[in-house]
């Protein structure tokens, strides 16, 4: 039975990505990365994209298996846009704690960010000031998906406050009323913070 479900979920999975990168981004659509070779090597390793998907939906990232890590480490970030295109903030933070998984190591990298082809907005820059805080990105995505904001904390907030309104549609490019909501939230959150002087 549970043979079936993992199937069913990595079928879900799998044409849920390819429907929205073919009907929501026609700028992606059209670039010759091939879906499939993409994720070839996570399909191959029984329950990997169940763990993908899991960790999507939680943002749980310790779940996901040392041999799945390691796949996953090994995929062409050109393939991530492909991969996760209602996600972009995603790809990055799960290969970040890939690699602590794959090491054992707890020592805090910045993720990289891919470049998507055709966009203005050059998501790195827009998350600059983000991945400079330790843990930043990771308190954001979280919410994201839970809708709770209490564990981003007021030094995120901080840094969340100087991005430029304009990333915001490629931060969140499926969840619009996110961002505003963020920034509702940290002005509480920073005004109840203590100030040192």
């Amino acid at each position: 039975m549970e043979g079936r479900i993992e199937t069913l979920l990595s079928t879900i999975l799998v044409v849920m990505t390819m429907c929205a990168t073919t009907l929501l981004t026609p700028g992606l659509a059209s670039s010759p990365i091939d879906l499939t070779k993409c994720w070839s090597s996570l399909l191959n390793i029984q329950g990997c994209e169940v763990e993908i998907f899991k960790s999507i939906l939680t943002g749980k990232f310790e779940n996901v298996g040392p041999t799945c890590c390691k796949a996953f480490t090994e995929v062409d970030a050109k393939c991530w846009p492909k991969m996760f295109p209602l996600n972009p903030l995603f790809p990055p933070l799960l290969k970040d704690g890939c690699s602590r998984i794959i090491s054992g190591a707890p020592a805090h990298t910045t993720p990289r960010f891919p470049v998507i082809s055709g966009s203005p907005i050059d998501l790195t820059k827009c998350l600059s000031s983000l991945v400079n805080v330790e843990g930043c990105v990771t308190e954001i995505h979280k919410a994201v998906f839970t809708g709770k904001f209490g564990n981003v904390g007021p030094m995120c907030c901080k840094a969340f406050s100087t991005v430029d309104a304009k990333c915001w549609p490629q931060m969140f490019p499926f969840n619009p009323f996110f961002p505003p909501l963020l920034k509702n939230e940290c002005s509480r959150i920073n005004a109840a913070t203590p100030t040192h002087k």
